[in-house]
Formats: C-alpha cells, structure tokens, sequence
C-alpha cells in the first residue's frame, strides 16, 4: 500500500472492530456515542475531530483548531495541516478519498458518491490544497478507499449521460459503473501521479461482514462507516 505515513494516522471503521452506526448529525445521540467509542478505541480524542456535513455535492473546507468538535455544513471535503485534527466523513457505499501532501503535511478527505464524482470532488480538494497551502500535485498521494465497486454500482438510464462511456459497463440487464476507475482518471488528471494512487478493492455491498451498505440493506435507518484522517 502506498499510502503509509508515520505521521499519518487514518482509516475507516468495521462491524468486525465493534463499531456501530456512526453517522451524523447529531440528531442521532446514540451515533454519537458509538463514535466516542470507537474513537477512544484509536487513542484519539473525539473532540478532536471534525465532520463534514454531506450533501452529496464537491464544496470543501478548510478546517483547524477552531473547528474542533464541529460539523461542516453543506460540504463535502475538509482539508486541514493541522496536527492533532482528524477529519472524517460517514459512509455507506460512497466512495472515501484520502489525501495527504508529504512535502508539505496537508492532509484532506472526501466524500464521493456519484454525484460528487461527477462533480469532480477530487479536482476542488486538490486546488484548494494547492491554492492555500502551495501544495504541488506531484506531492500528492491518494487513497481511495472502500465503497460500492463495479460490480454492483447499477445505475438507470436517467443519469447515463453524466458518465464516460469508458467507465460504463453494459450488459443485457443492466448499467453499472466503474467509479474507481473514474476517480483514478480523475486525480491523474490532476497532476497526482499514478504511482501515488492506491485503492482498496473492497466492496461494501459484499462484503455484509465488514460494512454497511445502503443499497444492499435498503433501510428507512442509514448505517454508516467513518473514514478519518488525521496529522500525528
């Protein structure tokens, strides 16, 4: 794996670690109970972490020791190089990317279902990564990290056209999309060479043992993983 810093700490929680729902916001006491726990777990301080609110769209936030303990609203990326801060987003098939500049120790995260993969969420991280802290994308590495791989992204024919041909795969049934593969197109694009780009190649919808999965579970209840990352 290439994403593997001493100084970074980072990751996304599992059924089989204990932990439970852990999505936000607060609306859900007992999620946030869940998350105090499974980050006690990690020997980091829940307080100081800070979640980006969801809306499925490609806003960012710079984030620091002003927004300890706080929910970002309407965003869905926090980029920070402040130690001691772990950024998290929730997940439940969507797509989370972790960043990280070694040159410069700036660390973001994203949200990215296919609506924020369209949008390019990775192309709005990355310049304000380097229009704030001067980051160059060569000093980039990325992590993309577990979701809703191809082999069960089915998607109708209303929303075909916002996708590449190259990253649809038709079959006499159905559509499906590959948005792995059109995230690493995105972030070569960037300028992050492809060698600083590694992924998982776990699927959350098959794997029930591990992760939640919204499609897969089709609940009035979203239960969702927490990806963080955070400057040790």
């Amino acid at each position: 794996m290439n994403f593997s810093f001493p100084n970074l700490k980072w990751g996304i929680s599992e059924k089989d670690d204990g932990a439970m729902n852990l999505r936000l916001p607060d609306s859900h006491p007992e999620n946030i109970e869940n998350r105090k726990k499974f980050f006690h777990k990690l020997a980091i301080e829940p307080t100081r972490t800070v979640a980006a609110e969801l809306v499925h769209g490609n806003e960012i936030a710079i984030v620091s020791e002003d927004h300890f303990n706080q929910i970002i609203p309407e965003k869905d990326g926090l980029v920070t190089n402040t130690k001691g801060l772990f950024l998290t987003v929730t997940i439940a098939d969507c797509v989370p990317i972790y960043y990280f500049d070694k040159a410069k120790n700036i660390i973001g995260i994203a949200h990215c279902g296919w609506r924020g993969t369209v949008k390019n969420i990775s192309k709005t991280l990355v310049e304000t990564m380097i229009n704030t802290f001067d980051s160059n994308p060569a000093d980039i590495t990325a992590y993309i990290g577990p979701h809703i791989q191809k082999c069960h992204f089915e998607i109708k024919e209303d929303i075909l056209n916002h996708f590449s041909p190259g990253f649809i795969i038709k079959d006499q049934n159905s559509l499906k999309v590959n948005l792995l593969s059109m995230i690493k197109h995105q972030l070569i694009s960037l300028g992050i060479p492809h060698q600083n780009i590694d992924s998982s190649d776990h699927c959350t919808y098959c794997n029930p043992e591990k992760y939640f999965s919204y499609r897969r579970e089709k609940s009035d209840k979203v239960e969702s993983m927490v990806a963080f990352i955070g400057l040790v």
